[in-house]
């Protein structure tokens, strides 16, 4: 019953991937005779550089094999022969081949060294080499048009994600070293939003997801184009669905709910205490959690805990006199959370209600009912009061039977709570034992200040009362009732 978090899956769908940067791939290719060459004889403006046409057309006719070869996934629309490399195999020995950089029809750009007709080195992305040539400036980066800039190919795949996205810039975080094998890439989107998109390496199959920036703020994934406010205010309508008065001047990821399915965000407001709301996967609204009552999702940052305790302390009170029962609520205890019906289970303290109160109260948005009940009902189940304790609850009762049962000499050493009774509204049967031996099935009424009725547990037992002593030893009396 208790509102909880997957970590694990959390951990699994959001948390930063263990990234490996494949530097010794690019660092193998990182002198290139024949380009650096070329580069620095040709004259074109910014230092671009210059494709020679005759090469691009074989450079074309020769790479279907070899991408074949490296068992990558790609439609080639333009090749070009960089030039000869020398680097070293894994079994320590030197090896040579031919550089040839890729551009495909959907997908990221590549770069691949060709062996042999039976043999390639790693292939690496146009954006790992721009990774590397950051922080290494002179080292090998893609020339195509098609690859340039070298997260061009990303545009066609956000849109699904972040609709009319027009990538101002974007970068490769780093790739996973075991499965799923992907990269994974940040977007920016200029005035807007971007976001985190995990794709599979080359070479290999994994499913593509989106993860928003706020998912993965506080971690080595977290979002360099992105600011806090474009990531605020993406979840904006998520606010306003949750609670339309909220001034939204904070928010963040809490978690992904336990069935997988929704996740938890949290809200600062302006002008009164936040809230966490769940949605759906696709960011769709599904119900509003106040602060005061998100312990088991690790509380709110953005409301004093005190603000939001009084706050619900209001609300709550209100709440309970609207359904009947008065309560100035000096404390309360979230128990725990009734997903199906979206309701609360917690325990008031007030001075209106010298027994406690315990239930059911609906959360914002909820269509379920009120439903609660003094502690003497709950020990008959959930036994979860603990303002009002049981040894307080006994204390009553010995009051009460002393009076039922005059001159018996009844000094409660137990009892069982039966459960409320189907005759008289609101009571409650208890079985009660005396320190003497002598013991009752009693029932409770409803204003606890009586019995409306006790009976022996001899005489329950020789009437063949539906109800029994049950406590071991109880009503072995020696003297007649």
């Amino acid at each position: 019953m208790k509102i909880s978090l997957d970590f694990k899956k959390m951990a699994q769908r959001v948390q930063t991937l263990a990234i490996v940067l494949g530097l010794a791939a690019l660092a193998s290719a990182g002198s290139q005779p024949a380009y650096a060459a070329d580069k620095k004889a040709q004259a074109a403006p910014a230092g671009e550089f210059k494709i020679d046409p005759a090469v691009q057309a074989k450079s074309l006719t020769d790479i279907p094999p070899i991408i074949a070869l490296a068992k990558v996934d790609c439609d080639p629309v333009d090749a070009y022969l960089l030039g000869p490399t020398e680097f070293d195999k894994a079994d320590g020995t030197k090896a040579k081949g031919q550089l040839y950089e890729v551009a495909c029809k959907a997908g990221p750009g590549f770069i691949v060294t060709s062996v042999s007709p039976t043999e390639v080195g790693q292939a690496f992305t146009c954006s790992l080499a721009a990774k590397l040539a950051i922080k290494n400036p002179g080292s090998i980066e893609c020339v195509l048009p098609e690859n340039k800039p070298h997260y061009a190919w990303l545009t066609p795949v956000v849109q699904p994600y972040l609709p009319g996205c027009q990538i101002s810039n974007a970068r490769v975080i780093g790739s996973t070293s075991a499965e799923p094998l992907i990269d994974r890439y940040e977007v920016g989107c200029g005035a807007q939003a971007g976001g985190i998109i995990d794709y599979a390496q080359l070479s290999a199959k994994a499913p593509t997801e989106f993860k928003s920036c706020l998912v993965v703020e506080g971690t080595s994934s977290a979002c360099e184009f992105t600011t806090k406010e474009q990531m605020t205010a993406v979840l904006k309508p998520i606010a306003a669905a949750a609670d339309k008065d909220c001034q939204v001047n904070n928010a963040r990821f809490v978690g992904v709910n336990k069935e997988n399915d929704g996740m938890f965000y949290e809200f600062g407001c302006a002008n009164k205490p936040g809230f966490i709301a769940l949605t759906k996967m696709d960011s769709t609204f599904e119900r509003n959690i106040p602060c005061a009552s998100a312990a088991g999702l690790g509380g709110c940052q953005f409301t004093d805990a005190g603000v939001a305790a009084a706050d619900a302390k209001g609300t709550y009170s209100a709440m309970l006199a609207k359904g009947g029962f008065p309560c100035t609520v000096d404390d309360y205890n979230v128990v725990g959370t009734q997903e199906q019906t979206k309701r609360d289970y917690i325990e008031f303290k007030c001075k209106e209600q010298p027994w406690g109160l315990i239930g059911f109260v609906p959360q914002p948005g909820s269509t379920a009912t009120l439903r609660v009940n003094d502690c003497f009902i709950d020990q008959t189940n959930r036994k979860s009061c603990t303002f009002t304790t049981e040894a307080t609850l006994r204390a009553q009762l010995d009051k009460l039977i002393k009076i039922a049962q005059p001159g018996k000499g009844c000094d409660i050493s137990d009892v069982r709570y039966i459960g409320e009774s189907d005759g008289i509204e609101g009571a409650v049967i208890v079985e009660i034992a005396c320190a003497n031996k002598r013991g009752y099935i009693g029932i409770l009424a409803a204003n606890r200040n009586s019995f409306a009725d006790t009976v022996p547990c001899k005489i329950a037992k020789s009437h063949g009362d539906p109800v029994q002593c049950q406590i071991a030893g109880n009503g072995t009396y020696a003297s007649a009732d």
